[in-house]
């Protein structure tokens, strides 16, 4: 953190969260650092990663409210309900197409679509999925939401679009919260708000996704039980 704060002081047009990404990334291949990384800070790297993160999630959401949604409009709305319909259910029969096993299409649709890992692990629990099959789709769509930090920025210039149209792509397309303010602050804060809403549009969407998913789950288990 303290090197991504000093790189973002000394070159400014590199954002601080993009900086860390990539330091973290080198970091954790160096061969002396790895094995620091899989030992003793591997605790305290899981509560960063994961409860920190949630819980900063969290406070993400406290600043959604109904006039934050009404704000981008309705096209934006049924823009964004459409995008995660289409995603989810496209990435789901491509998956199953090109013979991912187990329940990986359904994770990685789910973490494609909504909110990245966190999708994963939530829609991984309500259908008891193999923790093999969570941990490469986990790792799929962690690789490819980092992927669009990188990315996503070069694209906005030579795309012609404004910094609110740039934010309200990437909260559109990035599958994780923090992916998504990495990328999307490279446009300045009113890229960053408009993506932030639009993200957790679709965060709000892992509700009824899950409950979905456990219910059909349920489903499964009764018929299986019946059927023996």
């Amino acid at each position: 953190m303290a090197a991504a704060y000093l790189v973002h002081r000394l070159l400014p047009a590199v954002p601080m969260l993009t900086a860390a990404v990539v330091l973290g990334l080198l970091a954790a291949h160096l061969p002396s650092v790895r094995r620091l990384v899989r030992g003793a800070a591997r605790p305290g790297l899981s509560l960063a990663g994961r409860r920190l993160m949630r819980l900063g999630i969290v406070l993400l959401g406290l600043k959604l409210s109904l006039g934050d949604v009404l704000g981008i409009g309705w096209a934006a709305v049924a823009v964004v309900l459409t995008t995660v319909a289409a995603t989810f259910l496209g990435t789901w029969w491509l998956g199953r197409r090109i013979g991912l096993p187990g329940d990986q299409p359904l994770l990685v649709a789910a973490g494609y679509s909504i909110c990245g890992a966190s999708a994963v692990g939530a829609v991984g629990q309500a259908r008891d999925s193999d923790e093999r099959d969570a941990a490469t789709a986990a790792t799929l769509v962690t690789l490819c939401g980092t992927l669009a930090i990188v990315a996503l920025p070069l694209l906005q210039h030579p795309l012609g679009l404004a910094d609110e149209a740039f934010g309200r792509w990437v909260g559109a397309s990035v599958h994780d919260v923090g992916q998504v303010v990495a990328a999307a602050q490279t446009a300045g804060d009113a890229a960053l708000g408009e993506a932030v809403v639009v993200k957790l549009m679709r965060v709000a969407l892992l509700a009824p996704l899950v409950a979905a998913v456990a219910v059909a789950a349920r489903a499964r288990r009764t018929t299986a039980q019946a059927t023996t």
